[in-house]
C-alpha cells in the first residue's frame, strides 16, 4: 500500500470512527446527567420532608423558649416524642439521598431529642434546654440547605 491508498482509507473511516466516539461520549454524559437529575429530585423531596418536621418541632419549642403564656401553640406542632419518631422514620427513608454530614447531623439531633425527652420537670429549673434545641434545629436545617447547595 502506498501513501495515497492510506489517505483514502483514512478519509473514509475517519468520520465513521469520530461519529462513533462522539455517540458513545454523548450517551455516557446524557445518562450521567439523567442520574444526577433523578438524585437531585429525590434530594429535594427528602429535604422537604425533613425540613417540615424540623420546622414543626421549632414551632413546638417557641412558647417554651420565650416563656410567654400568650404565645399560642401552633396546630401543626408535634410533641418531642412524635417528632423523634417522625424524624427517625424520615431519616431511614431518605438517608440514601443525604450526604454524610447531613445524615450525621440529623442522627445527632435525634439523639439530643431522645435525651431531651428523658428530662424531668425539675431538670428545667436550672437550664433552658429549649433554646439549645432550637439552635440545634437551626444548625441541622443549615446543613441540609448546604447539602442541596441552596445556601
Amino acid at each position: 500500500m502506498n501513501n495515497l491508498e492510506i489517505f483514502k482509507w483514512l478519509a473514509i473511516f475517519s468520520p465513521i470512527i469520530s461519529g462513533i466516539i462522539v455517540g458513545v461520549v454523548t450517551h455516557k454524559l446524557s445518562n450521567r446527567s439523567k442520574r444526577i437529575e433523578i438524585l437531585y429530585q429525590n434530594k429535594i423531596r427528602a429535604f422537604n420532608e425533613l425540613h417540615n418536621i424540623l420546622i414543626d418541632f421549632r414551632f413546638e419549642l417557641e412558647p417554651n423558649i420565650y416563656n410567654n403564656p400568650f404565645l399560642e401553640r401552633n396546630s401543626d406542632a408535634k410533641g418531642s416524642v412524635e417528632t423523634l419518631s417522625l424524624l427517625n422514620n424520615a431519616l431511614v427513608r431518605n438517608s440514601i439521598y443525604l450526604n454524610e454530614e447531613s445524615r450525621k447531623s440529623v442522627m445527632d439531633l435525634v439523639t439530643k431529642i431522645n435525651f431531651f425527652c428523658n428530662f424531668q420537670k425539675q431538670d428545667f429549673e436550672n437550664i433552658n434546654p429549649y433554646i439549645d434545641m432550637a439552635v440545634e434545629v437551626k444548625r441541622v436545617i443549615d446543613i441540609l440547605y448546604k447539602d442541596l447547595n441552596l445556601k
